[in-house]
């Protein structure tokens, strides 16, 4: 999936949670986190795809923490972003660890783009 689908799908999530499609217990962004870590493709960003994509993963992290929230659970997938300089030179970092899953051995994500 693109960034612009995953973008998509996540403003399709919550339009059902409010048409009531969903159950609490149904964790539907929890579902759509690990689906997303399962297909993303770090290597093919462009920067304002990373952009996109570290601003869906800061609305998912809201989400999450919400729907967590309400079933009384602590584990969450998890996404931090963040800008850095390294040399003189700028690029874009952002990390999806896989929290709260079965597979203890999976290993997070890490995405790092350039800004020319």
């Amino acid at each position: 999936m693109s960034v612009n689908e995953f973008f998509l799908e996540f403003h399709a999530i919550d339009s059902r949670i409010k048409s009531g499609k969903y159950k609490s217990s149904d964790k539907p962004y929890q579902e759509f986190a690990l689906n997303m870590f399962k297909q993303a493709d770090c290597q093919s960003l462009t920067l304002d795809d990373s952009i996109k994509a570290v601003e869906l993963l800061n609305d998912l992290n809201v989400k999450l923490h919400q729907e967590f929230l309400e079933l009384g659970e602590g584990h969450w997938l998890s996404s931090v972003a963040e800008y850095k300089t390294l040399q003189d030179q700028e690029i874009l970092v952002f990390v999806l660890y896989p929290i709260g899953i079965s597979d203890s051995t999976e290993e997070p994500k890490i995405c790092l783009v350039e800004i020319p």
